[in-house]
């Protein structure tokens, strides 16, 4: 079994990136490969291919598999039109004085996200979702009465 040490496979991992379009720094990339390459070493199987092929090959999917993941998350964050059932109201009364931050947290609780889901679309903590929802129920008190969580 021949595998090199993870700093000879560095050309491989920039061929990847650069393959894929991905834009530097390489950071947080470089740390992904050092992940995928203990995953193929504990996996690989010799009789099947050599493994820089192997690893060629799962490192490409993983990054392609994120681009994927980050591509979906850029639509539901690029979403303009709520999908709730009264389409037809005006956009003023559904978001008054919403910034664009509060409509996204809106629609995403209003959809029947978790705090965990909408913190994990839309890139912010847990806490920053929690604080947005509170000051929305501020927003909104002039509109609705809330019953406490």
């Amino acid at each position: 079994m021949n595998i090199q040490p993870f700093t000879d496979y560095y050309p491989m991992i920039m061929d990847v990136l650069r393959l894929l379009r991905i834009p530097p720094p390489y950071e947080d990339e470089r740390q992904e490969a050092y992940f995928v390459y203990h995953r193929c070493a504990g996996n690989f199987n010799p009789s099947r291919a050599k493994f820089s092929t192997y690893y060629y090959q799962e490192l490409k999917f993983h990054y392609q598999s994120a681009l994927r993941k980050s591509k979906r998350r850029k639509e539901i964050l690029t979403m303009t039109s709520p999908r709730l059932p009264s389409v037809h109201i005006d956009h003023y009364f559904i978001y008054p004085g919403f910034n664009v931050r509060e409509e996204k947290i809106f629609t995403c609780y209003m959809e029947g996200y978790t705090t965990e889901d909408i913190a994990s679309l839309l890139a912010l903590s847990k806490s920053t979702v929690l604080r947005e929802r509170k000051k929305l129920r501020q927003k909104l008190s002039s509109y609705v009465s809330f019953s406490p969580d």
